[in-house]
């Protein structure tokens, strides 16, 4: 379960593996289980086997789909079989589990398996089918996107994938599961939208054509923009994308389907037109029995109750609701076609319109933006009212269901939750915008005027989680707003109404803050320190400190969202670690290290240099030595997770040991990195840019290693290297500089992992070395995007924490009292985020939904920027300045040896 949101289930505090959720719902158990088989718990899943196929590592996984309501029936039944075959299988623990795995937006590979069965070889697998497939005649279940389904039946599925664990780690620190091709090498385990098993492994159960084992679309993982006309009934999805035409359009009753809009796992959504009129269409999909709600109703039940309100809504008001054109099945998939709304998600017109994220934002500017959300939120609540003397309620107010046209009139579409008040109400609701279970008991029609509220509150600033935890926040975030501009009172009561600040609580108050910054900045660093040390649990079997959702993917000792990340800030802090913490960092890191990414943040040279301060320097030569040997150190060049991050570690072990092995080691990385075509395809994926997986990452270990070893080669090298990604910022007309994250993701990004302030980390410390003419004249275009009013989140690199951690640096590097003074100005704003407990200051992690202590997005990563404001020492984030007035010769530049 590696959706972001199945992490914010388990625990209301942090995020947490969706399995460590105590109120399961129903537990699966097949009845009756033989004496000699025995279970195990594995994440999400219930292992049965009475012995292990032992030797039999890949081949024909037999997955059968259930109906919410047949879960138990079906485990039986397919139990039973597995038991009389001897075939090992696993299942789906609870209620939970399906319901997460199912749910709209769970990863589409995933979803529908509700029993895994493992086979011997395929004619053992054959024959469990045969059995299945006449036992379950009777039931049904969701399509498999990344199987076939065996002959007719709708619910037993199979796929070639390996049988045991194996994986290889990536360099942003996930790992790829692997299995072996018909040669027997291992590949990766393909698990995408459709059927494909390894090169040279063909299907040994292939129906015939005449009975079709899944829609063609499916089998093949196109879309109806790119499936052909010749099998109009058989809907799908896959590899149609936003914005992209097809070569050759399905035509579905009547209407053509030109391009995807999304893909969820309840169906995707598609742009088209009427055949025979030209009309623009939007057309919405229902799979079956996906997307199954807590009331038990699935995708295609509600798109069919969502026709139905549309068709009376259209009778009663016109134009109140997209215009409903016709509903049909295809397949086993529902779809509504309804008038197409122009506009864009309220979301998106708040990030590309709202000054207030922009450094340039005049007074003039956020006056006349108030006055567009003030036309909007007013816009909204006439179409509300509209729909109330209707006799409807909307129930899932959120930006992703109001379309904001270039004239900002607003429309409501994605009628799905709309519905009649009375005594079968279905709540479903977007989390930050629907109220209170406990609150829409009382009256359901709370949850429309909650919405327009949290609609109000995106419109000012997105913090709906934070000020669910602390509405005081709210008035940090006015007072920082109004430096610029006045936020209108109506607007300002309309956002407030359900949280409602009262200027008291354990934090200070804005003017409080503003009155005597340093003496409350250091207040709020030492609490931040203080809840970090007591947020450790040195026992806890997943991790020692709280961690995001992609700690759990990666690991949770890496720099980023581990383990060594924490113990960084606090020894960067003065604060001492509370037992048992080293130790299991030292214990875990030379039991896994061959298991992680070699590189500075996802893997084992942060974690080396971390010992290395903690004084464990032996154990640190011990893991970097073992990176040194893992192949992404010659397959990936990042300084996340490949070879740069590594030589960036062996520097800082240089730094404590003045071993010339550690230079000699970095040089030898240095020396390795190819031309740019070549370098681009070792750095993160689709030409990344930034700190983190591009190309100034790479810049920055060249100038840390020129500094050391006195070669300026090396700076010339990341000089061009520089010059790359300067070549493809955002938007050279604009007066502030920022950088795509890559060639296909093109938000403008100004945060320290990727965007405006890693560029400024690096560049500053170019110019302070050597001149250059492009760095030099960026550095104005840099430096006042830094200086915004808020950011979305608070944390290190893809933050408030990070712009204001480079601002420092800046003015660390090159003796600044601007820069430092907007640093000081930024930490302030850090209130707004900041969410007091008993045992000091905590602070939300990636994307605002639970709190974390990670260096990355939470905590930690708040408390090293303020300890660097504070009491600014070098070399806070892993890099060596400290070393470069005591640098060696300079034969061991390139050219030597």
């Amino acid at each position: 379960m590696h959706q972001p949101l199945a992490f914010a289930v388990a625990d209301p505090e942090f995020y947490a593996p969706l399995e460590s959720a105590a109120d399961r719902g129903e537990v699966y158990r097949p009845d009756p289980v033989p004496s000699h088989w025995r279970s195990v718990e594995s994440a999400v899943w219930t292992m049965w086997f009475r012995k292990k196929l032992e030797g039999v590592e890949d081949g024909w996984k037999v997955h059968v789909s259930a109906k919410p309501d047949r879960l138990g029936a079906v485990l039986d039944t397919v139990a039973a079989i597995c038991f009389e075959q001897d075939v090992p299988f696993k299942h789906l623990s609870c209620r939970l589990f399906y319901q997460w795995a199912h749910h709209k937006h769970a990863p589409r590979p995933q979803s529908g398996k509700f029993i895994a069965a493992y086979p011997s070889d395929a004619a053992s697998a054959r024959r469990l089918m045969e059995a299945l497939r006449e036992a379950l005649a009777d039931e049904d279940g969701p399509f498999i996107l990344t199987d076939r389904r065996y002959g007719d039946s709708r619910t037993v599925h199979y796929r070639y994938g390996a049988f045991v664990s194996r994986s290889r780690v990536r360099a942003d620190g996930t790992h790829v599961l692997l299995a072996r091709d018909g040669d027997g090498a291992l590949v990766e385990d393909m698990r995408g939208t459709s059927f494909r098993p390894p090169e040279g492994v063909s299907d040994p159960f292939r129906a015939p054509a005449r009975t079709p084992a899944a829609p063609p679309a499916q089998a093949t993982g196109k879309s109806p923009a790119t499936t052909a006309a010749a099998s109009p009934a058989k809907p799908a999805e896959g590899r149609a994308t936003q914005g992209k035409g097809p070569a050759k359009p399905v035509t579905m009753r009547g209407f053509v389907f030109e391009a995807a809009v999304r893909h969820s796992n309840a169906g995707g959504a598609y742009r088209g037109y009427e055949a025979a009129t030209g009309r623009p269409v939007f057309i919405k999909e229902a799979r079956a029995h996906t997307a199954v709600e807590d009331d038990g109703r699935e995708s295609r039940s509600r798109l069919r109750a969502e026709w139905e309100t549309l068709r009376a809504l259209h009778g009663l008001a016109p134009g109140l609701a997209p215009e409903p054109l016709a509903h049909f099945t295809a397949w086993e998939h529902d779809f509504l076609v309804t008038e197409f709304i122009e506009g864009r998600p309220m979301n998106s017109w708040t990030a590309v319109t709202s000054p207030l994220i922009r450094a340039d934002a005049t007074g003039q500017d956020v006056t006349a933006y108030f006055e567009r959300c003030r036309t909007l939120i007013e816009g909204v609540e006439r179409t509300l009212d509209r729909l109330h003397s209707c006799g409807y309620l909307f129930v899932d107010i959120s930006p992703g269901n109001v379309l904001v046209d270039d004239d900002d009139r607003v429309r409501l579409v994605d009628f799905e939750a709309a519905q009649r008040p009375g005594e079968d109400f279905t709540f479903m609701g977007t989390p930050g915008y629907a109220p209170p279970a406990a609150m829409v008991a009382q009256d359901p029609s709370v949850c429309d005027d909650y919405g327009v509220c949290a609609l109000a509150q995106l419109l000012v600033a997105p913090f709906h989680h934070v000020v669910a935890r602390n509405p005081e926040a709210l008035d940090h975030l006015r007072y920082g707003i109004e430096r610029t501009g006045p936020v209108p009172e109506d607007l300002w009561r309309r956002l407030t109404k359900y949280r409602t600040p009262k200027g008291e609580g354990p934090l200070p108050g804005p003017r409080e803050v503003a009155a005597d910054p340093p003496a409350h900045l250091a207040a709020l660093r030492d609490s931040v320190a203080d809840a970090l040390v007591a947020m450790a649990d040195p026992e806890h079997p997943d991790r020692v400190f709280p961690t995001i959702a992609d700690g759990y993917r990666t690991n949770t000792l890496c720099v980023a969202y581990g383990t060594a990340g924490v113990v960084h800030a606090l020894h960067r802090a003065g604060r001492p670690l509370p037992a048992g913490v080293l130790e299991r960092l030292r214990r875990e890191a030379l039991e896994t290290a061959g298991d992680l990414a070699p590189g500075l943040y996802a893997g084992v040279a942060g974690i080396a240099a971390v010992l290395a301060g903690q004084g464990l320097v032996d154990e640190a030569r011990d893991i970097l030595a073992v990176a040194d040997r893992h192949p992404l150190a010659a397959e990936s060049a990042t300084v996340f997770g490949g070879s740069a991050g590594l030589a960036m570690g062996h520097l800082a072990l240089y730094g404590h040991t003045r071993d010339e092995h550690h230079v000699e080691r970095a040089l030898a990385l240095a020396r390795a990195l190819p031309d740019d075509g070549a370098l681009t395809a070792r750095l993160g994926r689709d030409e990344a840019n930034g700190l983190a997986h591009g190309p100034s990452g790479v810049a920055l270990m060249l100038q840390q290693l020129a500094s050391v070893c006195g070669d300026r080669t090396l700076l010339k090298r990341g000089l061009h290297l520089l010059h790359l990604e300067l070549d493809r910022e955002t938007a050279p007309e604009e007066a502030g500089m920022t950088f795509p994250v890559s060639a296909v993701d093109r938000r403008a990004m100004p945060y320290l992992y990727c965007g405006s302030a890693g560029m400024l980390h690096v560049a500053s410390r170019y110019l302070a070395v050597t001149e250059d003419e492009r760095l030099a004249a960026a550095m104005p275009r840099l430096l006042p995007v830094m200086d915004v009013t808020y950011t979305v989140m608070p944390g290190l690199f893809q933050g408030l924490s990070g712009l204001g951690f480079a601002l420092a640096d800046h003015a660390a590097v090159t003796g600044s009292a601007e820069s430092r003074a907007t640093a000081v100005r930024t930490a302030r704003k850090l209130f707004g985020y900041a969410v007091p407990h008993a045992t000091g200051t905590r602070f939300p992690g990636d994307q605002l939904l639970r709190l974390s202590a990670d260096l990355w997005s939470g905590s930690a990563g708040v408390l090293l920027f303020l300890t660097e404001l504070l009491t600014p020492r070098p070399d806070a984030l892993f890099t060596v300045d400290s070393l470069s007035e005591a640098a060696p010769p300079t034969g061991r530049g390139p050219a030597a040896g």
